[in-house]
């Protein structure tokens, strides 16, 4: 496991990372058309990380507790900890994703909150020590971070290396400006938004204002992969 230290500068998208989850998904969301039929799997799903840092691997299980709600948990040298956070019980539970945003070694939790045709809503969460909790934006409310959009919006995430080691993640939130346009002209306007995160909390550092960009300009790019924790 690579420790390269705690990241000094952290990227999030302006419009759809401040948006939490109790309010209403935006129109480009896409609601279903038909609802799905099937009732999700009660089981829990598990994944591993190294929540704490320490080269040592925990079991991260995630379980549909009742309507829209989950509880996700793990044991960490012998103490157990959870948390309940939202979940959209229409659809199969999703293991959390194991990240490391700012390079420090300690596993955060990218969970899947809401999804909609288009776009997943996910916040995110960290250990910090003792407990899991959620990772919280400038304005002390839980975080929550849209991936997809379909072609009205683009929206997504991803990690980047610091010099000097670390991570920072960046955020894209931007709609299309013209969706009667031809496919290959849609252009899309929105911010990409620069935080640091530490100790649970994210610091906006700078915020990149996006204007009629074609999908294909690198500042709508994103890839939530690269925010993998390593060896986990």
């Amino acid at each position: 496991m690579n420790h390269t230290g705690i990241i000094r500068t952290v990227t999030i998208t302006g419009l759809t990372a401040a948006l939490g989850l109790a309010t209403v998904v935006p129109a480009w969301a896409g609601p279903l058309s038909t609802p799905p039929a099937a009732i999700p799997a009660p089981g829990p799903v598990t994944t591993v990380a190294d929540l704490d840092g320490d080269g040592e691997i925990e079991t991260v299980t995630a379980q549909l507790t009742g309507d829209n709600d989950q509880v996700i948990s793990a044991t960490v040298h012998g103490t157990f900890t959870s948390i309940h956070v939202g979940a959209d019980s229409a659809f199969p539970l999703e293991a959390p994703r194991v990240t490391d945003l700012n390079g420090d070694g300690r596993a955060e939790l990218i969970v899947a909150q809401s999804i909609g045709a288009n776009t997943t809503f996910f916040t995110a969460l960290h250990y910090d020590g003792r407990n899991l909790g959620q990772v919280v934006d400038d304005n002390d409310k839980p975080l929550s971070i849209a991936e997809g959009g379909g072609v009205a919006a683009h929206l997504g995430y991803q990690c980047a290396p610091l010099e000097g080691g670390g991570r920072t993640i960046e955020t894209v939130a931007a709609e299309a400006d013209d969706l009667s346009a031809p496919a290959d002209r849609i252009t899309y306007s929105g911010s990409r938004t620069v935080y640091t995160l530490r100790d649970g909390a994210l610091t906006i550092q700078n915020t990149l204002p996006i204007t009629r960009r074609p999908v294909t300009d690198p500042v709508l790019g994103t890839d939530a992969g690269t925010c993998a924790q390593t060896g986990s």
